[in-house]
């Protein structure tokens, strides 16, 4: 997949259904809103290193600080090497914590105050397509996240969690099943 698809995903995923491919608001939401210039940084930059285009990451020096700075500024730890499918989505971007080793799907949406990690080194959280995570939720250890699944808020996930469902609780439980 191209940088140009990619970036149109994300876009697209950040505007939302009613104004797709309006790339005109793309360009001013860039200017007004923090999570929407992370988001793009973030997929300029990761595209460049899983192709392994080392010299244009080096071009991109720059950019690279840029995204640092506004990470730092805004207490968001995603790392540029981080797997994260298209249609990646924050709210809010204050406090969100993605390990480097995990995996997201595609139309990923975090909420504000998320932490995706681990309590080992080797185990990690894999996220699928279509997940919500609300607001103060914890993904920890080597959890598996299906299709289509909601965690609400301030949940505590510490488990697998089939596709198709809503999770809540500290730790969580299966709320409601959808087919």
């Amino acid at each position: 997949m191209t940088l140009k698809q990619k970036l149109k995903a994300d876009i697209d995923h950040l505007i939302g259904d009613e104004k797709k491919g309006n790339m005109v608001k793309a360009f001013f939401l860039f200017f007004a809103k923090k999570n929407f210039r992370i988001v793009l940084c973030y997929r300029v930059l990761n595209h460049f290193y899983l192709n392994g285009d080392r010299f244009i990451l080096f071009i991109l020096g720059t950019l690279k600080v840029y995204y640092r700075l506004m990470t730092n500024r805004y207490c968001v730890d995603i790392s540029y090497k981080t797997k994260i499918g298209i249609g990646f989505k924050l709210n809010h971007a204050y406090g969100i914590v993605v390990n480097t080793k995990c995996i997201l799907g595609d139309n990923v949406y975090i909420g504000h105050n998320v932490t995706l990690g681990s309590n080992t080194p080797e185990k990690f959280p894999k996220i699928g397509n279509n997940v919500t995570i609300y607001t103060g939720s914890i993904i920890v250890g080597n959890v598996t996240i299906g299709n289509n699944v909601v965690v609400g808020a301030g949940s505590l996930v510490i488990k697998d969690i089939p596709a198709y469902t809503t999770v809540v609780g500290h730790p969580c439980n299966i709320l409601k099943k959808r087919d």
